[in-house]
């Protein structure tokens, strides 16, 4: 399939969302899409890397950007671009055909995985630059380890019990983080967050407060709420960071998921009975940015007050 290009209008929606542009579903008629595309290609020249080309509506396809990209670009929200596309190869990694030609139980889940679960592996292990992480990542997507046996939680129920959570952060990384400046951190509920909410990272301290239910699912602890993200066998709560990259606005540029799924068994069940589970860390990660990825115990300590 051919190329296209399109004049575009840089967008966001908020100021901690994703810059995007939107491509006329009459400029990719001709590749007949049914579903998100990962696409590759140029915005004002510069190399886009492999990115999703999305369906908004009838009448309209969106690509979100990198903000490295748009950050090299210079540009503002409302500002125009050439973009110029191609659908990418759909190749699979070295490293994911070997595990499929090897592991005869590996093949087996991915020829049932959808089309979009293939994709969306295939695209994750494509954005990693180490062979290693490529396989590790692959052989834990189609090989995942037995899970270990759920500790029975005491108090625990089929009925909903109300639990208040409290964060209590320490030792944030400062206002200047790496190549980022203006650095801020925020607890983001599912409904959105406004910038009003988010902490100077130079801050002594953060709090946060939140309202969840706790209730038992096939004997493990389920969680839902307002603030409760993830699919049900690992719920989380997140910590969104913010900051400005060279002269571009504020944008999120690191998440920090408090598993809610590594509470210990012991602490919940206290926290049960006091209505209350109070969460302690520090919010600097080892290499002195922002703390990200899935924090668990020891890195979070949890406690019933």
């Amino acid at each position: 399939m051919r190329a296209v290009k399109v004049q575009v209008v840089l967008e966001r929606k908020h100021p901690s969302t994703p810059i995007f542009v939107i491509v006329p579903a009459g400029k990719v008629k001709a590749w007949k899409l049914a579903a998100t595309t990962t696409v590759e290609g140029t915005l004002d020249g510069h190399p886009l890397g492999r990115r999703s080309l999305k369906r908004w509506d009838d009448a309209r396809w969106f690509v979100e950007l990198r903000r490295e990209l748009v950050a090299a670009l210079g540009k503002q929200p409302g500002e125009r671009a050439t973009l110029v596309i191609a659908p990418a190869s759909d190749e699979l990694p070295p490293e994911l055909l070997a595990l499929l030609e090897r592991e005869p139980a590996a093949r087996v889940r991915w020829e049932a995985c959808t089309s979009a679960q293939q994709r969306m592996l295939r695209e994750e292990l494509l954005g990693v630059k180490g062979a290693a992480t490529r396989e590790r990542r692959a052989r834990a997507a189609l090989l995942p380890a037995q899970k270990k046996a759920v500790s029975r939680v005491a108090g625990l129920a089929p009925e909903p019990r109300a639990l208040r959570v409290r964060i209590q952060a320490t030792r944030l990384p400062g206002r200047s983080c790496g190549p980022y400046r203006d650095v801020a951190v925020g607890f983001v509920p599912k409904t959105g967050c406004s910038p009003d909410t988010f902490v100077p990272a130079d801050a002594r301290s953060a709090r946060w407060e939140t309202e969840v239910e706790v209730f038992a699912r096939n004997g493990a602890p389920a969680f839902r709420g307002p603030s409760v993200n993830g699919p049900a066998h690992e719920r989380f709560l997140y910590l969104t960071w913010i900051g400005r990259l060279g002269s571009a606005p504020p944008a999120m540029f690191r998440r920090a998921k408090l598993r809610l799924d590594a509470i210990p068994a012991a602490t919940l069940a206290q926290a049960l009975q006091t209505g209350l589970l109070v969460a302690r860390l520090g919010l600097t990660a080892p290499d002195g940015m922002p703390l990200c990825a899935s924090v668990r115990p020891p890195v979070i300590e949890w406690s019933e007050r």
